[in-house]
């Protein structure tokens, strides 16, 4: 029985030691649950008690909550922000009972407190939101998203976040075996056509060399006319448009219904004439919108806008990396 009050003795004075007056995240109580479980012969063994926690991820932004769905982590996602169920793909049944915790710009404490997430994963563009999280106690993962490298890289950080490791390891290795055969690809092509993507038809916006998708239209073999720019999604005029005359022009999916390619400056242009104006797809079929593993199906789609010549070539690379939803 003395030895018995020893072990009583020592995790009271532990859960004392571990407590502080104001501090809510210490709980001694846990402690005299191990002292009720010796009393009445239940206590848990050594293995239960030093098993890891299960994962908990909150996501908020749709290209983050993409890339957990993307290795198989859909068990942990813990919560979401309004964007996600908005442009993301069957999200109807892969978002299904996931929890609204935020927006693409604030956080709702309250929901986020009641989720009790062990991480917070956040994007390039979210540094506000990420200070003011990481101020009130959360653990705040905040991913690159300014080129394609960066993806393999948010793959491996995702992975071990959700304990998918193998899974993230896979696809990583896929993503750049993507990248290799499309670079000697497109490398083969005679010539490297002038690109204009136009991301905001009115005031005139584009993207800039320091944007994801200054990296796109690179790899996928076109020159942007705007990548002497140094804003990520800059101003362009009309007629800096017009001296540039591009080969290609893409559109975001909302001009659709404009006719803007009959209205100066777009009427002026050869990309017009030539009919290489192209509309974005729906904000859910738009792969070049987050930097995922769906961008695979992004480029495919962009590239054979700008080198149709490609097409058969490019046909045998979908077929190997693309989902084949993609026209």
């Amino acid at each position: 029985m003395d030895g018995m009050n020893g072990i009583v003795r020592a995790a009271v004075l532990a859960a004392l030691s571990e407590f502080t007056p104001g501090d809510t995240r210490r709980r001694p109580y846990a402690y005299f649950g191990i002292v009720l479980s010796f009393l009445i012969g239940t206590a848990p063994s050594f293995a239960a008690e030093t098993k890891a926690p299960t994962a908990s991820v909150v996501s908020l932004a749709p290209s983050n909550t993409e890339l957990l769905l993307n290795v198989g982590a859909r068990k942990v996602l813990a919560g979401v922000c309004t964007n996600c169920p908005q442009v993301l793909p069957n999200a109807d049944e892969n978002l299904k009972n996931v929890p609204i915790v935020g927006t693409f710009v604030t956080a709702n404490l309250e929901r986020l407190i009641r989720v009790k997430p062990n991480a917070i994963l956040l994007v390039s563009g979210q540094e506000a939101i990420a200070h003011m999280l990481k101020m009130k106690g959360f653990n705040v993962v905040l991913l690159k998203n300014d080129k394609l490298a960066d993806i393999p890289e948010n793959l491996h950080r995702v992975g071990a976040l959700s304990k998918t490791e193998r899974n993230a390891d896979a696809l990583s290795r896929k993503f750049n075996q993507a990248l290799k055969d499309l670079s000697a690809i497109v490398n083969g092509a005679s010539s490297k056509p002038k690109v204009f993507y136009c991301t905001w038809a009115q005031p005139l916006l584009t993207v800039g060399k320091n944007s994801f998708l200054n990296d796109i239209i690179t790899t996928c073999g076109g020159a942007n006319i705007a990548a002497d720019m140094g804003q990520p999604y800059p101003h362009f005029s009309a007629e800096r448009l017009i001296l540039a005359d591009p080969d290609v022009v893409i559109l975001p999916y909302d001009a659709k219904d404009q006719a803007l390619f009959k209205r100066f400056p777009w009427n002026k242009l050869r990309a017009v004439r030539e009919s290489k104006l192209f509309y974005s797809p729906l904000p859910k079929d738009d792969m070049l919108s987050r930097p995922t593993m769906g961008v695979l199906d992004g480029l495919y789609w962009l590239t054979i806008k700008i080198h149709p010549e490609l097409k058969p070539r490019l046909a045998k690379w979908r077929s190997s990396y693309c989902s084949m939803n993609v026209q």
